[in-house]
């Protein structure tokens, strides 16, 4: 297993990621501190210089395991359940770009915030069918570009939409496809599974990616998760995907960088 640093730019302080600022410097910034990857969070993919990013990851011996589209959400209220169709359109063209770039960066592509929320909850079905039809030319565009998207569990408080692993597990089953993997976090796991080894067993080979963040949200180690148990099952589980850290930058995002790093070493 591989660890993966997130970064941002331009982004609040109380986001979950680590390292902030221009990205070149934060490729560099997490090679120093000795990770093997970053994982990238952006509003619009066509922000990226991409050649520099692959410049500068050939140069520091990392790779970008994922990039991240939650600040779609966030920021452009963009998702695959909002109520307006063209919302809907906007979203799907906005995810269609993360794959493509992501195919160059030789990096997955997570869907968080960005499938929604069900605002009508009499019209679950409805809405489910929304997230449905748009994730479809979603993973079209994946196939086309090998990339695998990695859809993610969230806990209830900020979506009513795949809060757990076994709810996100079975709205897979319609797709039918290697480029299609769940993705699970510790933070909403800690709120919404009440067995980390058995979602962790459940979701087996399904799962592609995993973030760890503690209990209280910052970097592990500073809460009350378990994440010696959580390692062991992982390799148990045969998981080979990439471990990103999406964390609250505290108390600094270089401590909270390093922090992270030399507890889970210590553990793999």
């Amino acid at each position: 297993m591989k660890l993966s640093v997130s970064i941002a730019q331009n982004v609040p302080d109380s986001a979950p990621f680590i390292l902030r600022g221009p990205y070149i410097e934060n490729i560099k910034k997490a090679a120093e501190l000795g990770y093997d990857a970053v994982e990238v969070h952006v509003r619009d993919p066509r922000e990226l210089e991409v050649e520099q990013i692959l410049k500068a990851c050939q140069e520091e011996g990392v790779t970008v395991s994922t990039l991240g589209t939650g600040l779609g959400y966030v920021v452009d209220k963009l998702s695959l359940t909002h109520p307006d169709v063209k919302t809907r359109q906007e979203a799907v063209k906005r995810l269609l770009d993360h794959i493509e770039v992501a195919s160059y960066l030789g990096a997955g592509v997570i869907i968080g915030s960005m499938r929604g929320v069900i605002s009508e909850t009499g019209q679950f079905k409805k809405y489910e069918a929304y997230a449905a039809e748009g994730l479809a030319v979603c993973l079209e565009k994946a196939r086309k570009c090998g990339v695998t998207v990695f859809l993610e569990a969230i806990n209830r408080y900020e979506t009513n939409f795949l809060n757990t692993a076994a709810e996100t597990l079975n709205f897979l089953t319609r797709f039918n496809t290697p480029h299609l993997k769940v993705h699970l976090d510790t933070f909403h796991m800690n709120i919404e599974e009440a067995d980390f080894d058995e979602t962790l067993k459940m979701t087996g080979v399904a799962l592609g990616h995993i973030h760890f963040a503690d209990s209280n949200r910052f970097y592990p180690g500073q809460g009350h998760l378990d994440f010696k148990k959580i390692i062991a099952t992982l390799k148990n589980m045969g998981y080979e995907g990439y471990i990103a850290l999406e964390c609250l930058p505290y108390p600094t995002p270089e401590e909270a960088a390093a922090g992270a790093l030399r507890y889970l070493k210590s553990l793999l």
